[in-house]
């Protein structure tokens, strides 16, 4: 799993979104809860264009209590963007 989650983030990295969301979620479904993997998928969904997708990724992220406190506020913005500024 660690391996997929490792994979997925290289693909993500190269643009390859729908190849990084396909190995997030191979290894979510051998090791799940985790959140920095969920966060990982989020953002490829968000890349992609699939908002409720990515919106529903990063709100699962936020429920395992695993993420780092970065990952949190980042993953907490995606979820809560700040109001914009007239």
């Amino acid at each position: 799993a660690d391996y997929l989650a490792l994979y997925a983030s290289l693909l993500q990295r190269q643009s390859r979104h729908s190849d990084a969301i396909a190995y997030y979620q191979k290894a979510l479904g051998l090791k799940p809860g985790s959140g920095e993997w969920l966060m990982g998928m989020g953002v490829s969904l968000k890349a992609l264009g699939r908002a409720d997708e990515a919106g529903n990724a990063f709100k699962h992220a936020l429920e395992t209590t695993t993420l780092s406190p970065q990952s949190r506020v980042f993953v907490e913005q995606q979820v809560s963007p700040p109001a914009a500024n007239p």
